[in-house]
C-alpha cells in the first residue's frame, strides 16, 4: 500500500468503524436481557484486546503513517477477535432461556446493522445484477486487505453470484476468541441476508450445501 492515504485507505476505515459499531449494538442488545452482565462481559474484551476506535476520530489523527498497512491490518485483527471474544463470552455465560434470549438478542444486531448497511448501499448500487449487489456488500464488509485476496466464487451471472461460504479470512480471528465457528458463520449468514433483503427486493441470500462444502448465494427471486 501506498505511504499516503488514499480512497482505500478511508474504505477500509470505514469497514473497520463498522464493526465496532456492530459491536456496540451487540452490547446495546444483551443488555436488554442480562443487563449488568452484558457491560461486565464487553468490559473483559476491551481490557484485553483495547477499547474500540471513537468513530467521530479521523483516520489521519490516529494512523501509524509509518506503517499505514500494518496499522489497518491490526486495526481489522483487534476489532474482529474483540467482537468474537465479546460474543463467546456471551454465549458461554448465559444458558437456558436466557442464553436462547442472548442469542436472540445477538442475531439482531447483525440483522438490524445488515439491513441498514443495505439501505445505504442502495444509494451507491451501480446496477442490478447479482454481481453489483456482492460488490455493494463489499463495500460494508470487513472481508480482509485487499493483498488478502478476495472470496472463492463459483458462479458469477446477472441472477446469481455465488461463493465459497467457508469465512477463510475471518475464521482465525474466531480461532483465537475461541468461539464457535458455526455460531459466527450463522450471525454473518444473517447479516448477509438481510442486507440483500434492504438493498433490493429482487434478490434473496441463500446458503446451500455441495458435496460437503458451504456455498453462499446472492440470486434472483
Amino acid at each position: 500500500m501506498s505511504a499516503f492515504l488514499g480512497h482505500i485507505h478511508y474504505w477500509l476505515y470505514k469497514k473497520i468503524q463498522l464493526l465496532a459499531e456492530r459491536e456496540n449494538l451487540v452490547l446495546e442488545k444483551t443488555r436488554s436481557v442480562i443487563d449488568d452482565l452484558a457491560d461486565e462481559l464487553h468490559e473483559m474484551s476491551v481490557d484485553t484486546y483495547g477499547s474500540p476506535i471513537d468513530p467521530a476520530t479521523p483516520l489521519e489523527d490516529i494512523i501509524d503513517h509509518g506503517n499505514i498497512h500494518g496499522w489497518l491490518q491490526g486495526q481489522i485483527t483487534t476489532a474482529s477477535v474483540r467482537e468474537a471474544a465479546f460474543i463467546k463470552d456471551l454465549l458461554d455465560t448465559n444458558t437456558g432461556d436466557e442464553g436462547v434470549q442472548v442469542i436472540a438478542q445477538i442475531l439482531d444486531a447483525f440483522a438490524t446493522q445488515g439491513t441498514a448497511c443495505g439501505t445505504v448501499g442502495k444509494d451507491s448500487l451501480q446496477g442490478e445484477t447479482a454481481g453489483d449487489i456482492y460488490n455493494a456488500l463489499q463495500n460494508f464488509y470487513v472481508n480482509g486487505m485487499p493483498c488478502d485476496g478476495g472470496d472463492q466464487v463459483v458462479a458469477d451471472g446477472d441472477d446469481k453470484y455465488q461463493w465459497v461460504g467457508d469465512h477463510r479470512l475471518q475464521s482465525g480471528y474466531w480461532r483465537t476468541a475461541g468461539v464457535d465457528p458455526q455460531f459466527m458463520s450463522l450471525a454473518y449468514q444473517t447479516w448477509f441476508e438481510f442486507f440483500v433483503k434492504a438493498i433490493s427486493y429482487k434478490f434473496e441470500f441463500v446458503t446451500t450445501e455441495e458435496n460437503g462444502t458451504r456455498l453462499y448465494s446472492i440470486q434472483a427471486k
